[in-house]
């Protein structure tokens, strides 16, 4: 925790550092409305700085973002397995929704709160799932050695499955439970068996 810590302290003096760097080289930012320019005037219409005079903080990427990570998080809490399996499954799930969604945005111009906008971000948050959930299983099955955790988790209910069914065999068959013979009925019924 200390460690990232002293790294969180040491990239924030680094931004400070740049800013005077910028500024010693006329004043060349790629930050903010800047970065917005760079990537062109529909990325600019996607996140604008405030919508009828309301400022928006973070330039509405955060509104855009923000349901990605908490399906991301969610996904990974589902996710059988240890950690890093759960965090594969999320981190893949976040990046690909985010990326979907925000980029898609950028790309086409949607301003917030528009139709095309909403329809983004809901048909690109079910599209980036879907493609998530392939992608996220094939990196862990490298990560399990050709085994997904779901895989690994089938194989020991089977196995589990396959004892107990051993187990109640071996009971009836060798304890007093036996399953007694079937009879038909009519003989029965008619006291011939």
């Amino acid at each position: 925790m200390i460690g990232l810590l002293a790294r969180a302290i040491a990239a924030a003096k680094g931004l400070k550092a740049g800013a005077a760097v910028s500024k010693a080289v006329g004043g060349a930012r790629f930050a903010g409305t800047k970065l917005a320019e760079k990537l062109g005037p529909n990325f600019a219409k996607a996140f604008p700085k405030e919508i009828n005079g309301v400022p928006l903080r973070g330039r509405g990427i955060v509104g855009s973002v923000l349901p990605d990570i908490g399906f991301g998080v969610m996904s990974g809490m589902q996710q059988p397995g240890d950690l890093g399996d759960k965090m594969i499954a999320g981190g893949t799930d976040m990046i690909l929704g985010a990326g979907l969604t925000g980029g898609l945005r950028g790309v086409l111009g949607a301003r917030p709160g528009s139709a095309l906008s909403n329809t983004i971000e809901m048909a690109g948050g079910y599209g980036s799932g879907m493609a998530s959930y392939p992608l996220s299983e094939q990196l862990l099955r490298i990560k399990g050695g050709g085994q997904s955790p779901y895989d690994k988790l089938q194989t020991e209910q089977y196995a589990a499955m396959e004892q107990q069914i051993k187990d109640d065999l071996y009971a009836q068959m060798m304890g007093g439970n036996r399953t007694p013979y079937i009879q038909d009925p009519f003989l029965s019924a008619n006291g011939l068996a």
